[in-house]
Order: C-alpha cells, then sequence, then structure tokens
C-alpha cells in the first residue's frame, strides 16, 4: 500500500503531521520531496487574517481554514474537518472558537 503524508524534520526528527497507522517497529521506505515553505507561511498568515475579521462571527463553533477561508464550520471538529476533505482541502487549518473571545484562539490539525 503506497500513502502520502506531511511531515516535518525537527531536531533530528522525520515527525508525521498527522497520526500514522503503523504497528510498532514496522519498517517503511521514505521517499521525500521538499516543500515549499514559503506557501505553506503565506496560507496561514490568510487564515490569521480572516481569524481577526470574522472569528467573532462563529462563537463556540469549529471553524476549517484554507488560503483565508472559511470552508466549514460547526459544532464537531471532525464533522467540520471531513467536510473540509470533501470539498478537496486535504489539510485545512482547524480551529474551535472561543465562546469568550481572548488573543489567541486554540488550533489544531486533526
Amino acid at each position: 500500500m503506497v500513502r502520502q503524508l506531511e511531515a516535518v524534520f525537527e531536531h533530528g526528527v522525520l515527525r508525521p503531521l498527522e497520526p500514522v497507522p503503523l504497528a510498532e517497529k514496522q519498517h517503511v521506505l521514505v521517499t521525500i520531496a521538499d516543500m515549499p515553505l514559503a506557501k505553506s507561511r503565506s496560507s496561514r498568515e490568510a487564515d490569521l487574517e480572516w481569524l481577526k475579521a470574522h472569528g467573532n462571527e462563529y462563537p463556540g463553533e469549529w471553524v476549517a481554514l484554507d488560503g483565508g477561508a472559511l470552508i466549514s464550520h460547526g459544532s464537531n471538529a471532525r464533522s467540520v474537518r471531513d467536510e473540509a476533505r470533501q470539498r478537496g482541502i486535504a489539510r485545512p487549518l482547524l480551529l474551535r472558537i472561543r465562546e469568550e473571545q481572548e488573543e489567541h484562539p486554540s488550533a489544531g490539525w486533526l
């Protein structure tokens, strides 16, 4: 079986950005392709700008963002993520907007 996933190299360790269903100590063949970092940064900067402008419109909800655009929102993180993936966004930024607005929202990838 062939799978493709994103990973980051930090402190000498290649770390997947999402859980990988592998058995403990399973051997795999890894092919590395460099990804342009600038695109990823500008995409997330646009997401942060969207949050500043529109985050208060979705208190208590999960939102899926990509490139400064709202892809999906709702009360269930997994449903929001799945809807974003169905719309063709493999790695949306998934955040829960707090009901009491704080300076920094909580965020993560599922």
